[in-house]
């Protein structure tokens, strides 16, 4: 008992070897017995299903039979018929052929048909037909034992004979049954000869084989009268089955099963009543008791396969646990030099839910909430920073400014300066469109207006080699997007894109709706004519674009491509972006994309 007192690690190993071992013992051995029943009661079921589907093949077969039994009196009235002809007191040589055409019209009906043989009471011929050939004797040869008020019957499967009449050299005895039909002088009872039929085993095996497992299971067609007309078993005899047939036969039902037991067989008799047209026929099915149990049997053993693996598991987790009792401790010591050395964004696996598991997690929301705090600094910082550019912007004299142009648009109207005037009013436009610092979001029409005064000082400055169009959609002019996102592309062209050129200058800007995976999207295009950029050139400032975070810089003075990427990601996440394309001979394309919420569809 010491041994176990003064250890808790072999505690740990008593205790889950025995929470282990005896509920699954427990399991098993009650998984066995549910088990062994229902597997039991499922397969006498099926096999029930099965016997009775092979009964009814039987039944059809032996109906099959019965008819062509029956074709002897077909068309009676006939002279040439065959019960016509078995009337007759003396035949002549044409009634032994209508005989011919009859029995072989019966072996095309029934292709089991091993022979067939006739005796007439009154011209006292017997007459075989086998292998298509016929064969006549003067006097009886074979006479069937009818039962008293019986004009019918099945003989159990033998030999097939020649019935007494010489038979070919080439004709082999095959296993066969045997069908006797009396041949009645119709209505009245008087015998005018006898029929017999042998049919092949064949069909009836085929049936039966499918009824039952050669080698584990055994099958038995009984005739009416105890004996047996198919058996799996061909060494078996009539005496054999006496004992536990009579048991069968003692069970009122027409179908069921009963439990049997003797010196060779422990197990299940299943049986089923034939109602066929000669006979009472009974299908037997015996099946041995091991064999039920066989599946039961093996969900023991995978059972206790399972067991014996969960114990392995179990003693090499009680050995882990022992052993590596402090790993959480270990896990949060590693977590926090992870956070010494800046690792911020570090994870800590907290799915334990025991004290250690509480501590880690308490931790670890402790981090994550300093971490919050100084993301919210970080970003207050940033605001403070746009307010004070927005008081530099302020602290141009708008008012004075603005007052000085007017005086100066009115002096130019004086002397009938009516261009200078022009230029002077663009000039005030973008002046008071870009002290407006109030507003962040315009409409596009707004910004259009004051990118199309730039553009119009511009042309003043380039004079006949630079020429603009602005092409937008009606429907997108109420749209609001971030000011000042298109003059410092447009002055980039001027920057850059016209630099060593002599030809004409062209910008295009162009605006309309489209849709990208069920997202409405404000599609603003760019267009120039300059020198363009080179393919590698075009890739590396697309990656620089795509890669640009929300809280970036964005260039110099906040003027370029970034400034502009960097404000569109500031006010629509990354759904915004920015995509770029060299035009064909020479130029570049800046198509601004930016989603567009519910509220600004209508």
């Amino acid at each position: 008992m010491t041994y176990f007192r003064n250890s808790l690690r072999n505690k740990l190993v008593l205790f889950l070897l025995a929470a282990i071992i005896i509920p699954i013992s427990l399991s098993i051995f009650v998984t066995y017995q549910y088990t062994k029943e229902n597997v039991k009661q499922a397969y006498l079921d099926s096999n029930k299903t099965l016997l009775y589907q092979g009964a009814s093949n039987l039944i059809n077969y032996l109906e099959r039979i019965n008819q062509t039994t029956l074709m002897v009196y077909q068309d009676n009235r006939s002279s040439r018929s065959l019960y016509k002809i078995v009337e007759k007191e003396t035949l002549q040589h044409t009634d032994e052929q209508e005989i011919y055409v009859a029995f072989q019209f019966m072996s095309n009906s029934l292709s089991e048909l091993k022979q067939i043989y006739l005796y007439m009471d009154k011209s006292d011929v017997s007459y075989r037909f086998a292998n298509s050939l016929p064969r006549y004797m003067k006097g009886q040869t074979f006479a069937p034992q009818f039962q008293v008020g019986r004009d019918f019957y099945i003989q159990s499967a033998h030999r097939s004979h020649d019935y007494g009449i010489a038979k070919y050299s080439f004709e082999l005895p095959e296993d066969v049954i045997t069908i006797h039909r009396k041949i009645l002088n119709q209505p009245s009872d008087q015998t005018l000869g006898t029929l017999s039929f042998d049919i092949k085993l064949s069909k009836i095996n085929g049936i039966n084989q499918m009824l039952y497992q050669s080698g584990e299971e055994q099958l038995y067609l009984i005739n009416e009268d105890g004996s047996i007309l198919y058996s799996s078993d061909f060494n078996v005899t009539d005496e054999q089955t006496t004992q536990w047939l009579a048991e069968v036969k003692q069970q009122l039902n027409p179908s069921g099963y009963l439990e049997h037991k003797e010196q060779n067989f422990n197990g299940i008799h299943l049986f089923q009543t034939l109602e066929t047209p000669f006979a009472e026929l009974l299908l037997i099915k015996r099946i041995p008791g091991s064999l039920m149990s066989k599946n039961a049997t093996q969900l023991t053993l995978i059972n206790s396969s399972i067991m014996l693996a969960c114990l392995i598991i179990a003693a090499a987790a009680t050995v882990y646990i022992s052993f590596h009792f402090t790993s959480p401790m270990k896990k949060l010591i590693r977590y926090i030099n992870q956070i010494e050395s800046g690792q911020l964004e570090a994870n800590l696996d907290t799915k334990r839910t025991d004290e250690i598991g509480i501590l880690s997690r308490r931790f670890y929301q402790l981090i994550q909430r300093l971490n919050q705090l100084i993301n919210k600094e970080y970003k207050l910082e940033l605001a403070n920073k746009t307010n004070q550019l927005k008081a530099l912007q302020a602290q141009v004299q708008p008012h004075f400014m603005n007052n000085a142009l007017q005086s100066i648009g009115t002096l130019a109207l004086q002397h009938d300066e009516r261009k200078i005037y022009g230029l002077i009013s663009a000039l005030g436009k973008m002046m008071r469109y870009q002290m407006n610092t109030n507003e962040v979001l315009v409409p596009l029409s707004a910004e259009l207006d004051y990118v199309r005064a730039y553009l119009n000082l511009q042309a003043q400055r380039f004079e006949d080699k630079f020429v603009f169009r602005i092409d937008v959609d009606e429907q997108t002019k109420h749209i609001e997007v971030p000011k000042m996102i298109l003059q410092p592309i447009a002055e980039n062209c001027f920057k850059h894109g016209f630099i060593q050129q002599n030809n004409e200058g062209k910008i295009i800007i162009a605006a309309g709706l489209t849709q990208q995976s069920g997202i409405s999207i404000l599609a603003i295009h760019l267009e120039d004519n300059g020198v363009g950029v080179s393919s590698k050139q075009l890739e590396a400032l697309q990656f620089q674009l795509d890669h640009l975070h929300a809280d970036s810089t964005g260039g110099d003075s906040g003027i370029g491509l970034s400034n502009v990427q960097s404000r569109l990601r500031l006010y629509f996440n990354d759904q915004a972006g920015m995509r770029l394309k060299t035009i064909e001979p020479h130029g570049l394309k800046v198509t601004l994309l930016i989603p567009l919420p519910e509220n600004q569809m209508t």
